[in-house]
């Protein structure tokens, strides 16, 4: 799987993966380029199980957590054929974190998510 999000102007070029689009949506939408403490401090804190944000509604299960597109439909609905991004704590953490090192505060013109045995990947481009 593999998705391109432009820096410069936050728009989402190319994605062979609904799952990974989510995750994009949520990376321009909801963690942009606002402060990260408040939303790791969510995922860490075993006290809230879900979280609607600007574009994406979150749902712990367990130690994982299902990234879902808030207005496909479905609301804060959990179905099985609803697409989501799934991922763990731990690695949603990490991407979090660097987002905010390769886009916010990286000169780059592009970043590449990729997944590969459930591990998510960022990669900055100068371009694409």
């Amino acid at each position: 799987m593999e998705l391109a999000i432009l820096v410069l102007t936050d728009q989402l070029l190319y994605s062979n993966s609904r799952p990974l689009s989510i995750l994009a949506k949520f990376l321009i939408d909801d963690i942009g380029y606002k402060k990260i403490d408040s939303i790791i401090e969510w995922i860490k804190n075993d006290s809230y199980n879900s979280v609607v944000l600007n574009a994406c509604y979150l749902v712990k299960h367990g130690e994982d957590i299902n990234v879902y597109f808030f207005y496909d439909g479905y609301g804060r609905e959990e179905k099985e054929e609803r697409e989501r991004f799934v991922t763990s704590k731990n690695e949603l953490i990490d991407v979090i974190k660097n987002w905010k090192t390769d886009h916010i505060e990286g000169p780059h013109s592009s970043l590449v998510i990729t997944v590969e045995n459930g591990a998510v990947r960022l990669d900055s481009r100068d371009s694409m």
